[in-house]
């Protein structure tokens, strides 16, 4: 993807994934029109500055709903809150990927996680 021209920025890339059970009753409606709900994660490379960022998972869909959360991590993979101010924004979910820009406000990279849940 693409940065959005911070000359002094780098660019997170994916380091590991992590998937969680499946609901034992998966196929049984959730609650409204929402009948699955799918929850996993992401590790990425040091990065800083703001760069549009894309995750492939094969249950999103352009009518899919997709949250996403990040959060700085220590050396274990351990989130924290620390003095580095981390945002996601536009989220843009199509089909099998979910495009997103990541704000990462400190001069020098840093890891983070991001914890992503889609909704069908």
């Amino acid at each position: 993807m693409t940065t959005s021209g911070v000359d002094s920025s780098t660019v997170p890339q994916v380091a590991n994934t992590g998937r969680v059970s499946a609901r034992a009753d998966a196929g049984v409606p959730i609650g409204g029109n929402v009948i699955a709900a799918w929850r996993s994660w992401w590790t990425w490379t040091p990065g800083n500055g703001t760069h549009n960022l894309q995750i492939s998972w094969n249950v999103i869909g352009k009518n899919s709903t997709v949250f996403i959360i990040a959060s700085e991590i220590d050396s274990h993979g351990t989130r924290f809150v620390a003095a580095a101010p981390i945002r996601v924004s536009s989220v843009a979910p199509g089909n099998g990927v979910v495009n997103f820009k990541i704000h990462i406000e400190w001069n020098k990279p840093i890891p983070m996680r991001t914890d992503v849940m889609v909704f069908n």
